[in-house]
């Protein structure tokens, strides 16, 4: 069922039950007020009566006549003097009805019973489809009872409380009709942001995460749908997040299944040629230093791999270190792999303490001169360097001199790395691409020697480990830079650590 419906018949119920209870009430109070009215005004008529038949027994009295006898004249002089159509008068005497404006009527005894030496007594009676109101007088002359009863029709005040009853019905039924149709109205209007939010809640549920509520108001719904938006907006940017996630995983599989293969194929071709053909010393010598090669080159790529891993799933902890110790380890490592290469090294360090993992930034400033060197031919200059920055986005001037540069300013608070080639450039399109695993600008050069594209992909994820990030500048023929900054350790949070 619709919520509308819900909504309406709910409403229905509770003004059918208001306009119920409240007609009860009110039809009660003026059904009770009417037959109020009724039964006073046959008790004043009751006095009148008693008032001028006991005024006329004391002439009798006096005059020594027989009540008995004279009661019905005087009861016929009351009856056509002071009673109106609907009312009929009773005269009994001596427990005999010596009077009666009705003869065919009987009387209900209930009237003379159990009246405790009250002076009135009156009871409401049915008679034939009419409803009355008998008043009786209770009083004495010469030691004998007398009653004086009056009998008031109103039968048509009885017609009047059904007539007021079966008005006040329709009316229930056509207010409940009207109220009806106004609460659909209502909650049509109420629940049709919630059906156009339903819509879209089906649409998003059938894969259109770009469904979104366009519902504006001040109130609750309001409120809901953009809290929807806002869920569907969080939704669709990790369903996006897991597709990219799927592509790089398959591109990922894929890139490593092509690394090993070519590798694989060479070592297994070379190994078979070895074990099956008779060959010279020279050419022995060969293929086993192509597989031997090729083997340190899927080794190389295998630690890269479990490197990934291994930060990617464990929680690096850091501590305080000198950048100038990082730098002279990183290029007492990496000079002899550069001498070898035929490239010269230019570098400078300024003394400062950062929060790190030493290991692992060494990981990273090694790997990037690596592939600096990479895309560097023989005899050109490469240049590392170590500066305090103002903040972390601007640098100082950078000294060129292989010395180190000791900088004392208390308002830095940032540590940038630079390692900068003079080589072949990136590619402005592939340099958002550069830090993906196994992406090479130029696969056969980064192949030759010795790349496998992993290098880049392990420094950003160790980067982003120390809440940092890899920065780019490049241009094709002319070189490339490459930069991150750390933050520096103020000196009293560097004592408390000591």
């Amino acid at each position: 069922m619709k919520y509308r419906y819900k909504v309406l018949i709910i409403n229905m119920i509770v003004i059918s039950i208001a306009l119920s209870l409240s007609g009860l009430i009110l039809m009660s109070r003026n059904n009770s007020m009417m037959i109020e009215s009724q039964v006073k005004n046959a008790v004043v008529e009751n006095n009148l009566a008693q008032s001028v038949i006991e005024y006329s027994l004391l002439d009798v009295i006096n005059s020594g006549s027989s009540v008995a006898k004279r009661l019905p004249e005087i009861g016929d002089e009351v009856s056509a003097g002071m009673l109106t159509d609907t009312s009929d008068l009773f005269i009994r005497y001596d427990n005999d009805i010596l009077f009666s404006t009705n003869a065919s009527s009987h009387i209900n005894t209930d009237l003379f019973s159990h009246h405790d030496g009250i002076k009135k007594n009156y009871i409401i009676s049915r008679e034939n489809e009419d409803l009355y109101i008998y008043v009786t007088s209770f009083g004495a002359i010469n030691d004998r009872t007398l009653n004086i009863i009056t009998r008031r029709n109103i039968t048509d005040t009885e017609i009047l409380m059904e007539k007021n009853v079966h008005d006040y019905m329709l009316f229930t039924i056509i207010i409940l009709m009207l109220s009806g149709i106004l609460v659909y109205i209502i909650s049509y209007l109420l629940t049709r942001p919630l059906e156009k939010l339903n819509r879209v809640t089906d649409a998003f549920a059938e894969g259109d995460f770009s469904a979104r509520s366009d519902i504006n108001s001040d109130d609750e719904v309001g409120l809901l749908s953009d809290k929807f938006n806002d869920m569907a907006s969080s939704v669709e940017d990790h369903i996006d997040e897991l597709n990219d996630m799927l592509h790089r995983r398959d591109q990922f599989v894929a890139d490593f299944t092509h690394e090993i293969k070519t590798p694989m194929t060479a070592i297994i071709g070379y190994a078979d040629t070895i074990r099956s053909v008779d060959l010279s010393r020279e050419e022995e010598i060969h293929a086993a230093s192509y597989i031997f090669s090729e083997g340190k080159r899927l080794e190389q790529m295998s630690m890269k791999l479990f490197d990934l891993l291994y930060i990617k799933d464990h929680h690096i902890e850091k501590t305080p270190c000198s950048t100038t110790i990082i730098g002279e380890d990183v290029i007492t490592s990496i000079t002899p792999l550069l001498e070898k290469a035929d490239i010269k090294l230019k570098y400078h360090f300024d003394n400062a303490v950062v929060a790190c993992e030493s290991g692992l930034i060494k990981t990273v400033l090694i790997n990037l001169i690596d592939n600096a060197k990479k895309a560097s031919e023989e005899k050109a200059v490469i240049e590392v360097y170590g500066n305090i920055v103002k903040d972390d986005h601007n640098a100082d001037s950078t000294d060129t001199n292989n010395t180190t540069k000791h900088v004392e300013n208390a308002d830095t608070k940032y540590y940038k790395f630079t390692v900068k080639d003079h080589g072949i450039g990136i590619p402005q399109e592939d340099i958002d691409r550069i830090c993906d695993e196994f992406y090479m600008v130029d696969k056969s050069r980064s192949r030759r020697k010795g790349g496998a594209g992993l290098g880049l992909s392990l420094a950003n994820i160790i980067l982003q480990e120390h809440d940092s990030r890899l920065e780019i500048e490049s241009e094709v023929g002319k070189g490339t830079t490459m930069s991150f900054i750390l933050k520096i350790e103020p000196v009293n949070e560097l004592r408390t650590q000591l």
